[in-house]
């Protein structure tokens, strides 16, 4: 199966793309949930380290002069450490950036959680920065709030390669009003008077100011809403995107030749649609739960799966349901268009535990089938296994790690920290500790038990 994957890589048909970029430069977080002072995951690929360059890393394309990026991230780390946090914490900001102007009330919390193990820091604000690249212009955007309101919150831009503070939002508690200033550079005139105005303490100036039709704003919504995707890992079981995608027969036919360069030999794949009907569901949904189910799908459409295979002596087809497939097969047919669809449009993909369910040499050859695609897309994963680090798929300065510290908050940090030498066998010095973000494991004394 190995050298299948690799041929399939090695193999691939190269396409040239506009060399512009709309990836992720930094991430960073600080008093949220398991992360008590900030953390911050860079996409900078260091100038330090040449190995796998033309590869892993490309030039952005920005007007500002940025640093090579980075393709890929994987983070390591023992359960409870924090990884999923970090993916919890970029998918609250996308969500608030798109949602907080429209769906939220006046007086509804923001659901954001700080750090709750000191006294300080339950009292404190979660703070939240994302520097990012559209259209070949940099943006550092961020804010910070607590489960009442929004006490800060700012944008810079780069259009023309210097920062350009467009706006700043703070809160005056004393005087309980937001206080703003806006530059030059930001458009809008007497139109920022009535979307500062219009703003709400629990929704976000940026949303607000869009759904207002602001147009100067509408590149740093778009990153977020079409270039950023996130996967927990909760949600690796969820086809519906890739159902879609397959009612088209040329991307059903993409992800067929995906899942099939896993040696899975599936023939075709089947969506079958009809509309929901109260008799669909289990007779043990009874009484209002029922009726509240019924009220709410009646009318919609159900997608369902059916895979279908070659009989070994007749060559006919013969239909599997989802459910006879291992979770396996089911795990990357969720995931293939999702991964697909990131690779065809150069977007941002977040997955947390990419390993869940699936093989670590399908892992290998995702990650790798990344890095030799001339379109760039950027991947940021956590995940358990340890042997993509002694394949040599990943530079030196893709690689992070994550631990809790004495205070019991997660840390963030690089294998770069530890001046790892050239052709250094990695994964044996992580499972040796050498890099901390293992879990330590107590002895236990069975004396007595039973």
């Amino acid at each position: 199966m190995l050298h299948f994957l690799r041929a399939k890589v090695e193999n691939r048909t190269k396409i040239y793309f506009p060399a512009v970029s709309n990836m992720l430069i930094q991430f960073s977080v600080k008093n949220y949930r398991s992360i008590l002072d900030q953390q911050t995951l860079s996409m900078s690929a260091s100038k330090y380290f040449k190995e796998l360059e033309p590869e892993n890393t490309f030039e952005t394309g920005a007007v500002e002069s940025v640093p090579r990026l980075l393709r890929s991230n994987v983070i390591y780390g023992p359960n409870a450490s924090g990884k999923s946090t970090l993916v919890r914490a970029m998918d609250f900001v996308r969500d608030l950036i798109i949602n907080s102007a429209k769906e939220s009330q006046a007086n509804e919390e923001i659901d954001v959680t700080p750090f709750k193990l000191t006294a300080a820091s339950r009292a404190e604000d979660s703070e939240f920065e994302v520097a990012f690249i559209e259209d070949g212009v940099r943006y550092q955007y961020g804010f910070r709030c607590n489960r009442q309101r929004f006490t800060e919150e700012w944008l810079f831009a780069y259009p023309e390669g210097r920062a350009q503070k467009w706006f700043q939002r703070v809160y005056d508690a004393a005087a309980n009003k937001d206080d703003y200033r806006f530059s030059s550079s930001f458009l809008g005139g007497r139109k920022r008077q009535d979307w500062r105005e219009q703003t709400r303490a629990n929704a976000l100036f940026l949303s607000t100011a869009i759904q207002l039709n602001n147009e100067q704003l509408k590149p740093v919504l778009n990153w977020f809403q079409q270039r950023l995707r996130i996967i927990e890992a909760h949600q690796l079981f969820l086809p519906n995107f890739t159902m879609k995608r397959c009612r088209d027969e040329q991307h059903k036919h993409r992800v067929l030749e995906f899942m099939n360069s896993a040696d899975l030999s599936i023939a075709d794949i089947r969506i079958k649609t009809q509309v929901f009907s109260p008799e669909f569901l289990p007779k043990e949904i009874s009484g209002a739960l029922r009726d509240e189910i019924s009220e709410q799908m009646t009318g919609q459409e159900i997608m369902e799966v059916k895979f279908m295979h070659e009989d070994i002596e007749s060559r006919e087809l013969v239909e599997f349901d989802q459910e006879d497939e291992s979770d396996g097969t089911r795990a990357l047919f969720s995931f293939s268009g999702m991964w697909l669809d990131v690779i065809e449009n150069e977007r941002v993909l977040i997955v947390d535990e990419l390993d869940a369910s699936l093989h670590p040499l399908m892992v290998h050859y995702l990650v790798k089938l990344l890095h030799h695609q001339e379109r760039k897309a950027q991947l940021i994963f956590t995940t358990h296994d340890t042997t993509i680090l002694s394949q040599k798929i990943l530079r030196r300065d893709q690689i992070w790690f994550m631990e809790k510290d004495e205070k019991n908050a997660t840390q963030l940090y690089p294998l770069s920290d530890y001046s790892p030498r050239d052709n250094e066998a990695i994964e044996r010095g992580y499972l040796n500790g050498r890099y901390g973000g293992i879990p330590f494991l107590k002895d236990l004394d069975f004396n007595g038990i039973g």
